[in-house]
């Protein structure tokens, strides 16, 4: 098996690390991640200028690696291109800080996870409160023994994996989920110098289902949700038909 590991967070990123560790014990490693942070790029891809790449050696448990100043969603496209592989599967992350609910609109973890869909390849996104967490490696090699092993990644556009809230030591578990209802609610705020924004962030909870993965995640279980590309509101397709 021929898998392909990106991020968001950096080629320097602990996560990154874990995950193609992990990944190693299923099968030949490759890695395609930024040469700096790009956190919260979502879908974004280099579309005007061009695209430094430099392939470096190997972190731990990849056959090759490859620094992108780009994107995660160039590192996906780059990835596939530079190495010149049939992937198997993309696993991207593991993000520090969770992508829950509708950060998943923000994330460049998703997204990248996203761009190996549209290019018809499977592809499984992690993230994590806090990366130091002692099981969060032996954790991830059990998922993907279970994943991988059962196939669970085939037949959705993308997985997207969550470990329990910092609070917890261990997982109680693992639920699959529904994407949930929380916003983070962001504001631009002035900062001392002239005409210079930051933003503020806060999160907005609501009620959430029992079957939602900020429930999940709350309650100390790994949330795994099925995420699709298609937009379409087809309750609302349904509702026009009907009356036409």
């Amino acid at each position: 098996m021929n898998i392909l590991v990106v991020n968001d967070d950096g080629i320097d990123a602990k996560g990154l690390s874990i995950l193609a560790k992990a990944a190693s014990y299923h099968g030949s490693v490759f890695v395609a991640a930024p040469k700096v942070q790009q956190s919260a790029k979502s879908a974004s891809i280099t579309y005007f200028g061009h695209i430094e790449v430099e392939e470096v050696e190997p972190i731990f448990g990849s056959v090759r690696t490859i620094v992108v100043d780009g994107t995660p969603a160039d590192c996906v496209r780059l990835g596939v291109k530079v190495f010149e592989q049939e992937f198997d599967l993309v696993l991207s992350g593991i993000n520090h800080g969770v992508n829950l609910a509708m950060d998943v609109q923000y994330s460049g973890t998703v997204a990248a996870a996203f761009e190996a869909s549209i290019m018809g390849l499977n592809a499984i996104a992690f993230s994590a409160a806090d990366i130091d967490l002692d099981y969060i490696f032996d954790e991830t090699v059990k998922l993907l023994d279970e994943i991988i092993d059962n196939e669970l990644y085939l037949d959705t556009d993308i997985l997207n994996i969550n470990y329990p809230h910092q609070s917890f030591k261990k997982v109680l578990g693992a639920r699959l989920t529904a994407m949930g209802l929380r916003i983070q609610h962001s504001e631009f705020i002035k900062t001392d110098k002239p005409n210079e924004y930051r933003i503020l962030s806060s999160n907005v909870f609501v009620k959430e289902g029992d079957d939602a993965d900020m429930t999940a995640f709350n309650a100390g279980y790994v949330s795994i949700t099925p995420l699709q590309l298609d937009r379409t509101d087809y309750k609302k397709l349904k509702k026009v038909f009907n009356k036409s």
